[in-house]
């Protein structure tokens, strides 16, 4: 309950300071790319607005959990707003789960507000229904999550600079490996798959979650993938959650 409390202040405090904004010029952005690209394509303007707009809410979803995610707590150290939460009947697992869900929740507007503004142009201009959809903004907030807390993790033992430098390395590194792997020269090359499959056991498997290709391609997706997809990152979110929980328990606020 005190959790939920911190997050309601957490989520009101970036309402208040308008980063929603980004969410208004993009959708503006949106419609006028959408515009434009239709007009130099031929019978598929729909994939294109669903394509424009399943990018637009992957980008600002990452941004928001990176940019805002770096400061969420030492923020709260720094300018000495902890000591005096913290000096109150609630824990810091409670004070760190509110921030978090404060934020996720910021992250669930943005793709909702975003999504709604791309299946709309989506099924304007013709688009059919397609059931991997949901897990589509379903998976870009599961990837935001997993981004903000890696940075979260990061920001607890470095500075802020650092945690986001090495979010970016991070989020970069997973995709390049990913296709990496798809290489013939990585899987003809033993070396460079040990090294592939040491990557994929240390870092996030994000290319788990990019199921775009499949929607605009109209290709079949076993549901045991998206199955797996989602049990992963869940297991993911909550083992990066216990580390993150972990360290700040351990320190040394002075």
């Amino acid at each position: 309950m005190k959790s939920l409390t911190v997050a309601k202040y957490t989520f009101s405090e970036f309402v208040q300071s308008k980063i929603l904004y980004n969410v208004f010029f993009l959708s503006l952005g949106l419609l006028l790319m959408t515009y434009v690209a239709s007009e130099f394509t031929y019978g598929v303007p729909n994939k294109v607005a669903l394509d424009f707009g399943l990018g637009a809410s992957s980008i600002s979803t990452l941004l928001i959990s990176i940019f805002l995610g770096a400061n969420l707590i030492v923020r709260e150290v720094e300018n000495r707003t902890l000591y005096m939460i913290i000096s109150r009947p609630i824990s810091r697992v409670e004070f760190m789960l509110g921030k978090i869900i404060g934020l996720i929740g910021i992250v669930f507007i943005n793709t909702l507000i975003l999504g709604g503004v791309s299946l709309s142009l989506y099924f304007f201009m013709g688009g059919a229904w397609n059931s991997l959809i949901p897990f589509a903004f379903f998976f870009i907030i599961l990837e935001s999550i997993i981004v903000l807390l890696v940075v979260i993790l990061f920001s607890l033992v470095t500075n802020t600079i650092l945690a986001v430098v090495n979010t970016i390395v991070v989020y970069t590194t997973s995709y390049a490996i990913f296709e990496v792997g798809k290489t013939t020269f990585a899987n003809n090359n033993l070396f460079f798959k040990k090294m592939i499959a040491i990557g994929n056991y240390l870092l996030p498997s994000l290319s788990n979650f990019n199921i775009k290709d499949y929607i605009l391609y109209e290709k079949l997706i076993p549901y045991p993938s998206l199955g797996y997809g989602v049990v992963y990152g869940v297991s993911y979110v909550l083992f990066l959650l216990f580390i993150c929980i972990l360290i700040f328990n351990q320190k040394n606020l002075d």
